[in-house]
């Protein structure tokens, strides 16, 4: 029998390609080097034989960064008693990225890989966590999924009476939300019924900016619009006597927490907040890089997670000049 010829070498990757692969690599360095592997509450890759789930939380790919985040909502759903598991990372992106940069099939065969790897958990119930994930699934993806959603943040404020509150959290809190529509105005109010149920917290009301869109994601806003608006709610928010900012997305604390700097206010997630009146406190790493402005320190404080991760110092630097500047970057 006549040997077969060698497959052919696949196609050389477009440089589109490679600036999507630049991003989820980036994901995956800050992750990496800020989470240490036994602070994983996540699954990353899909496993080959997936455990069923009553209640599967989808929290995209971009969350991971701040992994803070998720480590305080796989708390409280633990305090819940939820039978559940967390997945995300680039391998469930929903597709968002490849749309915007007008790689259309390529974010629908995206999103399609995503829902056949949550749907492999059968889960009951699908809770979103990312709203870019959202706007995709609901606006721009032109098929229906298999499964029904729920935000995240809806799902716990309709479970309120099943969580026991263990400390006051005497603070004024305003809450940073996006209005544009109706599915972004309906967890902004999950959000704000979660806080006003904390104990010895005050809520205080400073609306909202249409220009701000579905989140804080550069690619969707004008940035020096966005800067104004972002600027107007940190000075509505001190005038009103708040001390808390807090934000709504993890895209929103990422781009607004530097803003300390400059102001009284504290700038933390919502549900840091929150979580606090629960007896559930995880420190946001990344807003404590971005404020100290000085990728050396940095990167010394990330030595345990690079050490535990196994990833390159090379690779850790660059990222980390990148993404923890200094306050003059050279």
């Amino acid at each position: 029998m006549a040997e077969r010829p060698p497959p052919p070498p696949p196609p050389p990757r477009r440089p589109a390609d490679r600036r999507y692969a630049q991003v989820f690599d980036d994901i995956k360095l800050v992750s990496d080097l800020t989470t240490p592997p036994q602070a994983q509450t996540w699954v990353a890759a899909q496993p080959p034989d997936p455990t069923p789930h009553d209640v599967l939380l989808y929290l995209g790919c971009n969350v991971l960064q701040t992994s803070h985040m998720v480590q305080t909502v796989t708390a409280i759903l633990d305090l819940l008693g939820v039978d559940y598991v967390a997945v995300g990372g680039p391998g469930y992106c929903c597709g968002i990225v490849h749309h915007r940069g007008g790689d259309r099939d390529a974010a629908r065969g995206m999103a399609r890989a995503a829902i056949k790897h949550i749907e492999q958990f059968r889960p009951g119930r699908v809770l979103m966590w990312c709203p870019s994930c959202t706007y995709y699934y609901d606006e721009l993806f032109e098929e229906e999924l298999p499964f029904e959603t729920e935000h995240v943040t809806e799902f716990l404020a309709a479970r309120l009476d099943r969580l026991t509150f263990v400390r006051d959290v005497r603070s004024r809190v305003a809450l940073h939300w996006h209005s544009l529509k109706p599915r972004r105005r309906r967890e902004a109010e999950a959000a704000k019924t979660l806080l006003a149920a904390v104990p010895g917290l005050e809520y205080i009301e400073i609306g909202s900016d249409d220009l701000l869109g579905n989140t804080c994601v550069p690619a969707e806003l004008d940035r020096a619009e966005w800067s104004r608006s972002i600027e107007q709610q940190l000075r509505d928010a001190e005038q009103a006597g708040a001390s808390i900012f807090a934000t709504l997305y993890h895209s929103c604390q990422r781009l607004i927490c530097v803003e300390e700097e400059h102001s009284s206010l504290t700038i933390e997630h919502y549900l840091s907040v929150f979580a606090r009146a629960l007896g559930i406190e995880h420190e946001d790493t990344y807003k404590r890089y971005r404020l100290w402005r000085d990728p050396d320190q940095v990167l010394a404080d990330m030595a345990p997670c690079m050490a535990a991760n196994a990833v390159d110092p090379g690779r850790a630097r660059e990222i980390v000049a990148r993404t923890f500047p200094p306050a003059n970057p050279s």
